[in-house]
């Protein structure tokens, strides 16, 4: 197996950054952020009304760098924002690539 790329490890040190919020839920989760600015993550799911299927967001409170996750399951009692909507204070995401 080939050795992961600079841009692969990256978004992987982003994808469990998620895992770890994932893993607390619903209780809050204090998750540093991977790119080691002092920050924390936050997760923002968009979904359907009533639907567990969506997708996320998972940011950095400080650097606003982040990844998007197209299919994921939504965990009950996630707040859920409808598609293409801009939640009140959810600063602007900087995605970062998938590798």
């Amino acid at each position: 197996m080939p050795e992961m790329t600079e841009a692969e490890r990256r978004w992987e040190s982003w994808y469990q950054a998620f895992l770890k919020v994932l893993e607390t839920f619903p209780q809050p989760a204090d998750v540093p952020c991977p790119e080691a600015d002092d920050g924390r993550i936050h997760l923002t799911y968009y979904g359907y009304p009533g639907s567990r299927t969506g997708s996320v967001t998972v940011w950095c409170d400080r650097c606003h760098h982040g990844i998007w996750l197209g299919r994921v399951g939504i965990p009950a009692g996630a707040q859920v924002h409808p598609f293409d909507s801009s939640p009140d204070g959810m600063p602007e995401i900087e995605l970062i690539p998938e590798a």
